[in-house]
C-alpha cells in the first residue's frame, strides 16, 4: 500500500451506530498499515482541518432530526460553516472517505449531500446481500470480486458526477454500494455498507477501504 505514513482523522457522531468501535476497528486496521490515527466527536474540528495536517478525512456520522424516544443530545447535524470547512478542505486538496451512515444528512445543509455525492434515503432491516464490483479495472476495486455482507442495505440517491464503482441488488433494482467523485483538487469516497464489525473484519471489505484511501491520497 502507498499509504504509509499518513495522517488520519475520524469524524464520529450521532445516532444508532457504534462509533467507538467503528474509530477501533479502523485504528487497528490503519495503524498494521503504518497510518496514524485521531479520532473525534468534535465537529468543530472540520473548521481546522489545515492546522491538522491530515491527509485524510474519514467520516462515520449519523445524524438524525428525529430523536424518535431517545433522551440524546447528540448533534442534528452538520452547521453550514463545518460543512464549509470540510468542503474547502477537500477542494483544496483533500480526501474525504465517506463511510456507511455518513450519507444520513439529519438537519445538515444541503451542502453535506452535494460534497458527498448522495443522501441516504432508507434501508430495510439488515439482511445478507453480495456486492459487486462494476465491470472495468479500477484502483478502488482492483482485484475484489463480489463478496457477502450481512448489513443494512443502503438505498441513497446519488448525483450525476459520481462514479459507480460496486452495486448490490433487491428485488430486481440495482443500488450503488461504492461511488467516488472528484472535488476541486480533491477527491471523495462514498462506501454504503460497514454497520458493525461483522463486516469491518471481513477481508475484502479492509481491502477495499485501503485501496479506496490509496486512491484518495495518491496525488498528495
Amino acid at each position: 500500500m502507498a499509504v504509509n505514513e499518513k495522517r488520519v482523522l475520524i469524524v464520529l457522531g450521532g445516532l444508532w451506530h457504534d462509533f467507538d468501535g467503528f474509530a477501533d476497528a479502523m485504528r487497528g486496521l490503519f495503524e498494521s498499515h503504518g497510518m496514524r490515527v485521531d479520532a473525534t466527536y468534535d465537529l468543530d474540528s472540520l473548521l481546522h482541518l489545515g492546522e491538522g495536517h491530515y491527509d485524510l478525512v474519514l467520516n462515520y456520522t449519523c445524524f438524525a432530526a428525529h430523536r424518535e424516544g431517545y433522551n440524546d443530545t447528540s448533534p442534528l447535524g452538520l452547521s453550514d460553516a463545518q460543512i464549509d470547512g470540510l468542503a474547502g478542505w477537500v477542494r483544496g486538496g483533500g480526501a474525504l472517505l465517506a463511510v456507511h451512515s455518513a450519507t444520513v444528512m439529519g438537519e445538515s445543509g444541503p451542502g453535506l449531500g452535494e460534497l458527498l455525492g448522495g443522501v441516504f434515503v432508507s434501508h430495510p432491516p439488515q439482511f445478507t446481500f453480495t456486492v459487486y464490483p462494476i465491470f472495468g479495472e479500477h484502483a478502488i476495486t482492483k482485484g475484489i470480486e463480489g463478496f457477502a455482507v450481512h448489513d443494512e442495505f443502503y438505498m441513497e440517491t446519488h448525483m450525476p458526477n459520481v462514479d459507480v464503482h460496486m452495486v448490490a441488488f433487491d428485488r430486481g433494482m440495482a443500488y450503488p454500494m461504492v461511488w467516488s467523485k472528484t472535488e476541486g483538487m480533491g477527491r471523495v469516497i462514498h462506501i454504503a455498507p460497514g454497520h458493525s464489525r461483522i463486516v469491518w473484519d471481513l477481508e475484502p471489505y479492509q481491502r477495499l477501504l485501503l485501496q479506496a484511501i490509496d486512491w484518495l491520497i495518491e496525488r498528495k
